[in-house]
């Protein structure tokens, strides 16, 4: 069994299971804010015969079948801690509100089929103004060795 560490208490997992965890932090409130503006870090896994582009072109096509008025701004190759990553910036109306994404998916290790993604999320009336704290956010990345 692997030993699952939270904060306050640890877990004991067994054998084959996988870890899919999501950490999530919230800004404070503001009442400008109709959602409050959050990063999400997952993991998720390639499939067999998938690379990076084939994994980002499957979550996309899930997110569009499952949220309303989607609309991708941007698909980019790019670097993320000097690694490489694809970034999507797109809206969409999951629910009442009109929200704006980022999202970087990446591999730290390249011979691991893990990805993982940093997702920011923010009111799109809010997302201009929270670039440079998104920003500030993506730049503070370090690899744990």
């Amino acid at each position: 069994m692997s030993v699952c560490l939270i904060d306050n208490f640890t877990l004991a997992i067994p054998d084959g299971w996988a870890d899919r965890s999501m950490i999530t932090w919230v800004a404070p409130p503001k009442p400008s804010y109709k959602v409050l503006p959050n990063l999400l870090c997952s993991k998720g896994e390639l499939q067999n015969g998938e690379d990076l582009d084939k994994f980002v072109n499957r979550q996309l096509k899930e997110l569009m079948g499952r949220v309303k008025n989607f609309d991708l701004i941007s698909r980019q190759q790019t670097k993320f801690g000097g690694v490489p990553a694809v970034e999507l910036s797109f809206t969409m109306r999951p629910q009442g509100v009109m929200l704006q994404q980022k999202q970087l998916f990446f591999q730290t290790d390249l011979n691991s089929p893990i990805v993982q993604t940093v997702v920011l999320t923010a009111a799109r009336e809010n997302f201009e103004e929270l670039t440079p704290v998104f920003g500030e956010i993506l730049n503070s990345v370090s690899w744990k060795r």
